[in-house]
């Protein structure tokens, strides 16, 4: 009987042997494999963050004119950037619909809406302590710029409709034109 005990307990230390030297020989194999996981996600959250903040910067850089280019080619981005943040993208949604034509959103609800997208960003990635309401809506906007802009949209406005008029004129001169030849004029 201790004979079989004797075996049984060679069979379990065998047995515990190679589970040892497999442990010892496959663990180096997971612990890098897991560090590699580790490291691929830590850079893929650092880049993720590093987007939210250049989004983030150049739509408090362009807060002042949002329709700037980059401030609409950032508005169109926050879907992709900030897909995982469902306040940011709420927050979004309000300012698109204040920004539609058809809703007449007067200007300072459209700015409010504007500072809201900015706070709840800002929360997102972590600068809620950092930065204050006034701090988001704080804007410096030269008389010189805002009057150069103006001159500009003016002019694209006068530009727009010279284009329309001019579109119009050989319509109504082929109008007139066929009015000339037809119907013939009676004798």
């Amino acid at each position: 009987m201790n004979e079989t005990y004797a075996l049984v307990a060679a069979v379990f230390s065998a047995l515990a042997t190679a589970l040892a030297a497999f442990a010892t020989w496959r663990s180096p194999l997971a612990a890098a494999k897991l560090a590699e996981t580790m490291r691929r996600d830590a850079e893929l959250a650092n880049r993720r963050y590093d987007k939210k903040m250049e989004l983030f910067t150049t739509l408090m850089q362009e807060r002042a004119a949002i329709y700037s280019d980059s401030g609409v080619r950032a508005l169109n981005l926050i879907d992709v950037v900030f897909n995982e943040s469902p306040e940011v993208r709420e927050a979004w949604g309000k300012l698109f619909l204040a920004f539609d034509s058809n809703t007449n959103t007067p200007p300072t609800e459209q700015h409010e809406c504007l500072l809201q997208l900015l706070a709840v960003m800002a929360k997102d990635i972590g600068l809620t302590g950092q930065l204050s309401t006034d701090d988001l809506g704080r804007i410096y906007f030269p008389a010189a710029i805002s009057e150069e802009r103006f001159i500009r949209d003016f002019h694209r406005r006068m530009t727009f409709q010279q284009i329309l008029v001019n579109q119009a004129l050989p319509a109504a001169n082929a109008a007139a034109q066929q009015g000339a030849l037809w119907p013939p004029k009676p004798d």
